[in-house]
């Protein structure tokens, strides 16, 4: 009778354990939640609208730049990577008929999809596309850059005749060792600049669904006026429901809206130098500030 007492206080005891110990786990877990439920309704930092409203001000306060220098950009049509790069990967039947900008379009969703992103890629393959391409396409072991993928593009253009240019986007915060590096190309139907993000596969539109170049989008984010990038394939039939998707890109761009910097030729290859685009509100002794006509204008002579 002794033994049979024992064993049943000896399990009373057992699950007397079991009981507290669930009833401190879900303590534990109620706590977490209230914390995790807390900072996302309540914080600062997880409120989009606040972060943007911080983005927005940064640019409208900045929106005016130096007047710089009326510089001539210069575009290489004729180097001879180019027939190489055509021959080795098709980009003429990839990029197809039509705009310069459906083109490119083309071209950048063939290909982002296909060159894995890493940040903190080292820059240690020669900066042009057959170099870029042979080491990273199809590879997930061997991503690049933001900015080795923008020259795989822009020599895609360049060599089937499409004005193209690198622009690297700059953040406002010298703390911000975090930039972003795009493309433009000159569509001769629209007679404008139209900005190609291949890191992202994205172009950005107006409330209109009219495409945007780098400036277009800097403008409306300072003056919070509508715009929004654009996966290629994602239905724009809804705007607005297509901002809320790409919330984090949008809000990634804007960031680094602040100043541009051009190299002062495209060609295979990066050029040694660098034409900055600068605000008035940030002091300088860079030379080469380049104005805002010589950015907007058409590159056809």
């Amino acid at each position: 009778m002794e033994k049979s007492e024992k064993n049943i206080k000896k399990i009373l005891l057992i699950v007397g354990s079991i009981v507290l110990s669930i009833g401190l786990l879900v303590s534990i877990g109620f706590n977490i939640y209230f914390e995790i439920a807390y900072i996302k309704v309540d914080s600062y930092l997880q409120s989009v609208d606040e972060i943007y409203i911080m983005e927005a001000g940064i640019l409208k306060n900045n929106l005016e730049f130096h007047d710089g220098t009326d510089y001539e950009l210069i575009y290489n049509f004729s180097h001879e990577n180019y027939e190489t790069l055509k021959s080795k990967y098709g980009i003429d039947k990839t990029a197809g008929n039509g705009t310069e900008f459906e083109k490119a379009l083309r071209l950048m969703d063939e290909y982002a999809p296909r060159l894995t992103h890493k940040s903190n890629y080292d820059n240690h393959i020669p900066i042009n596309a057959l170099d870029l391409l042979e080491y990273s396409l199809d590879n997930k072991n061997q991503g690049i850059n933001c900015r080795s993928k923008a020259q795989i593009l822009n020599e895609m253009c360049l060599s089937l005749g499409i004005y193209s240019r690198k622009v690297w986007i700059m953040p406002y915060s010298g703390y911000d060792g975090d930039c972003h590096v795009v493309n433009e190309v000159w569509d001769g139907s629209l007679n404008k600049w139209i900005m190609l993000d291949i890191t992202n596969n994205t172009y950005w539109v107006d409330e209109n669904n009219s495409p945007l170049s780098v400036l277009e989008i800097r403008e409306k984010a300072a003056l919070r006026e509508f715009c929004t990038p654009v996966e290629v394939g994602d239905s724009t039939k809804n705007l607005q429901k297509l901002k809320n998707k790409n919330i984090g890109n949008f809000l990634y761009i804007v960031k680094n809206m602040v100043y541009t910097e051009y190299c002062t030729e495209y060609t295979v290859g990066e050029s040694k130098g660098y034409y900055l685009l600068l605000p008035k509100n940030i002091p300088t002794e860079y030379e080469l500030i380049i104005s805002k006509n010589s950015i907007e204008c058409s590159p056809i002579k």
